[in-house]
């Protein structure tokens, strides 16, 4: 389909006069608040044993911290959030979500009980739903079709280096606190872990300082696509009516994310743990070796996700970014079932390493399958949509399903590596099923968001008519 048709000037953005510098600036700028993003969500794997042991708690207790607790509240705000986005001002909206979830994570390295942390989680959850939707709203407008693919898989590649970076830092971080704290002015003496969540914490509000000088191309766009309404312009009903014509193609891509990061989350939060007590390391340790991995070969994953879908895409597979997703979800069963294992700590290292490319091999292309899949106004509650379903199946459940295993059904704690075999298997199953299913849906579902066009009665758009959407089950 030319770039100059209707279909496209509908279904998807032109590049809006906007500087390659600039947008390439916005990237950079995302990527790093990326970074920070998922440092400070992944600082807390290394922190388990010294925060069971300063305040007490069961390994359901930290799954709860680690995964539900920040999901469920990442998802019940994402899609007002998506609205703002999709009709305000993205790159303030971004600021202030990368502020508050600093400012949370800071917060945390005062807590004195579980609940002044699950507290903190929440405020890093509300803060970290902002950047997800609001960069594939906004890329989605920096950037020309055939180069959305690639400023994702970039962006996309700052995650496995900020849970590589966070890992390592805070590994770092926690032995040097460990061996010697040092007492703050008004604060006192705090523990190693209240000290590691301040150090990683307060830098990230230099970024959001950065995320203000991002262009906002949202006029040119509002110009350059008159009779289509804006998200503040469109009911949510339109919304609603549109994935469920296409739910076929959302369940796979949705419920396939879902499971598939109920396994990656499953390994990333458990994996210091496991080499804690299978082979006797220290978290420090185990952060350091597991943060270079990351850094080296997590973005490697994703870069190749990315680039597996647009080569499969640009070759007439449509469903090319669900392809990589399949790719994704075996190559992560097979490797970490494995890694779980294996006899030495050596032997588990080499399969580790091998399965981290797997953990983030969709970080691009999940958000790629999401911008051409969507009409354009609804991107960002799309968006919104994956990412809450993704965290709340993925994060939610993976951390705390393996606790709740290893304390009420195998009652062991050193039996910690049959609960993440369990839980990484099932999960892995699921997100194949899923991921297959949607294989012939998807071309469909991205010309009817190519096409798609407001109802009659949607408020400023009346004597426009739009296809009568068709189910596709």
């Amino acid at each position: 389909m030319s770039q100059k048709s209707d279909a496209t000037v509908i279904g998807e953005q032109p590049w809006l006069g906007v500087s390659r510098h600039s947008a390439w600036y916005a990237v950079c700028t995302l990527l790093l608040a990326y970074v920070f993003s998922i440092m400070d969500r992944q600082i807390l794997t290394l922190l388990v044993g010294p925060i069971q042991h300063s305040l007490g708690v069961s390994d359901t207790l930290m799954g709860l911290l680690h995964g539900f607790t920040f999901a469920a509240f990442y998802a019940v705000v994402g899609m007002p959030i998506a609205r703002l986005i999709d009709h305000g001002n993205r790159r303030i909206v971004i600021a202030v979500g990368v502020a508050l979830w600093c400012l949370a994570t800071a917060a945390g390295g005062l807590a004195s009980e579980y609940w002044h942390l699950l507290l903190a989680r929440i405020g890093v959850a509300v803060g970290e739903a902002v950047l997800i939707p609001g960069t594939v709203s906004l890329l989605a407008d920096l950037f020309a079709p055939g180069k959305r693919g690639k400023a994702l898989g970039v962006f996309g590649a700052a995650g496995p280096f900020g849970a590589g970076a966070g890992l390592l830092i805070g590994g770092t971080v926690l032995g040097l606190f460990t061996a010697a704290a040092p007492t703050l002015p008004l604060l006192g003496k705090l523990e190693a872990w209240q000290l590691t969540f301040l150090t990683l914490g307060l830098p990230g509000l230099l970024i959001a300082l950065l995320v203000t000088a991002i262009p906002e191309p949202r006029a040119r766009k509002n110009q350059s696509r008159r009779g289509v309404p804006e998200a503040s312009q469109l009911p949510f009903s339109e919304v609603m009516a549109f994935l469920r014509a296409n739910r076929r193609s959302y369940a796979a891509l949705m419920l396939g994310g879902g499971f598939f990061y109920m396994g990656v989350y499953a390994m990333s939060s458990w994996v210091p743990t496991f080499f804690v007590r299978e082979f006797a390391w220290s978290y420090a340790e185990i952060g350091k070796q597991l943060g270079l991995y990351l850094c080296f070969l997590g973005p490697l994953g994703a870069l190749v996700g990315s680039w597996l879908g647009d080569y499969w895409r640009n070759r007439g597979v449509v469903h090319g970014n669900l392809r990589v997703a399949l790719v994704g979800s075996l190559g992560l069963t097979l490797s970490s079932s494995v890694m779980l294992l294996m006899p030495t700590a050596p032997l588990a290292q080499i399969f580790l390493a091998i399965s981290c490319p797997f953990w983030f091999i969709f970080f691009g292309a999940g958000p790629a399958a999401i911008q051409e899949s969507a009409p354009a106004p609804m991107r960002g509650q799309f968006a919104a949509l994956y990412t809450g379903i993704i965290n709340l199946l993925g994060a939610g459940l993976g951390p705390v399903a393996v606790g709740l295993l290893t304390d009420y059904v195998l009652h062991d704690l050193a039996a910690i590596k049959y609960a993440m075999l369990i839980v990484c298997l099932l999960s892995g199953l699921l997100a194949c099923f899923w991921f297959s299913n949607g294989f012939t849906s998807f071309g469909r579902t991205q010309r009817h968001a190519a096409i798609w066009k407001p109802r009659a009665d949607t408020p400023g758009q009346s004597g426009m008519t739009a296809p009568r959407h068709s189910p596709l089950l």
